[in-house]
């Protein structure tokens, strides 16, 4: 599937909470008792930040769950997909479903609770809320979530829902296409808890790991403890296929980028992206206010002449966060994959593979 059609079909299930009803309302009263029950839950997304669904989930309960609509506040929107987190129970761990749609064996017993993160962040795993929640009263919009608990094998009740025609034919086959051929992490790697899962990267040929990034923003994470030295260089080789910027990316409404990252012991982090208009070696710090003082960004490449190709990098690492943030730390901690594509709700291709950390004549293959 092209990305465009994936970014069509993705902005089209935003597009209205009433739609996903609509959809499989007539799907489901269609669907043999002896195959699952389901219910559907509107998510107020002016209300911070959880929602009780009433639903009861045991351990070992089999549920699907599939989400439409916007949160919105007058500067910008996010899609369900996005902003929709889910909970069983009073504590986590919290998860999403990236895809508007997700799969699961629940692993403990509770009650089943969903919130809208847009534009809050969380403080802990179990979903407490770092943000004040009266940032909440300033988005307008609703959530329209469908949650089916399974009585047989997940794939079987997808499939039936799957062989009708429509919308919810559609998306019931996505989701089944999803559940049997699962993305699979490159060993290490994994997403930061507070992203979530967002289904934008996988394990790729020759050891390497692609990116595609639809309407969404994340960072892929491994731990690599080094020491940071004035003879440290972080050396990778990238084919960046599609940029999700077309627009300089130093402005919030346009941070739209694919990039690999370097974590110091210090919490801040310095990282290196494509860039569709930015002038290569330029540096500045993240446009996001709460990333700001943690994060910057370092032109490596710009421009489109060399879309698709494969290009090697070797930077001076030390040289580098020196010129654009001042004294370095003393020891690396994690390399990230960061990629986003939620400000313009936009769609960005890449591939990474040969990662390194080179410190003289040790070299720390990430």
């Amino acid at each position: 599937m092209s990305g465009d059609t994936q970014l069509e079909r993705t902005l089209r299930r935003n597009e209205s909470a009433e739609t996903l009803r609509a959809d499989f309302s007539a799907a489901l009263e269609s669907l043999d008792r002896s195959i699952g029950e389901f219910h559907f839950v509107a998510v107020p997304a002016n209300r911070p930040p959880w929602t009780a669904t009433g639903i009861q989930i045991t351990t070992n309960d089999r549920v699907s769950l599939f989400c439409a609509g916007r949160a919105s506040t007058p500067y910008a929107w996010v899609g369900a997909h996005f902003g929709l987190w889910i909970r069983i129970g009073e504590r986590g761990p919290i998860f999403r479903a990236a895809r508007g749609s997700i799969t699961f064996t629940a692993e403990h017993s509770g009650e089943l609770f969903l919130a809208n993160l847009f534009p809050g962040a969380w403080a802990d795993e179990n979903g407490a809320l770092a943000s004040s929640p009266a940032i909440f009263g300033k988005v307008s919009g609703t959530y329209e979530v469908l949650i089916i608990r399974w009585r047989s094998d997940p794939a079987a009740g997808l499939q039936k829902l799957a062989d009708r025609r429509g919308r919810a034919a559609e998306i019931a086959q996505a989701e089944l296409g999803a559940l049997q051929n699962p993305i699979k992490l490159p060993p290490g790697w994994k997403y930061m808890w507070w992203a979530g899962d967002a289904q934008c990267f996988g394990a790729s040929a020759e050891n390497g790991i692609r990116c595609e990034v639809v309407d969404e923003a994340t960072i892929l994470q491994k731990t690599a403890h080094a020491p940071f030295t004035s003879a440290t260089r972080l050396r990778w080789s990238w084919k960046v296929d599609q940029l999700p910027s077309a627009r300089a990316e130093d402005s919030v409404a346009h941070h739209d980028y694919l990039s690999i990252a370097v974590e110091f012991d210090n919490g801040r982090d310095i990282t290196y992206f494509w860039s569709s208009a930015i002038e290569p070696e330029r540096s500045f710090h993240c446009p996001i206010p709460s990333w700001s003082n943690r994060e910057t960004h370092v032109v490596a490449r710009s421009g489109v002449r060399d879309l698709g190709k494969w290009i090697d990098e070797d930077r001076e690492l030390w040289r580098d966060y020196a010129r654009a943030i001042g004294e370095p730390p003393s020891r690396i901690v994690a390399v990230w994959l960061i990629a986003v594509g939620v400000f313009q709700h936009s769609v960005g291709r890449c591939e990474y593979r040969n990662i390194e950390i080179v410190n003289g004549s040790e070299i720390l293959r990430v």
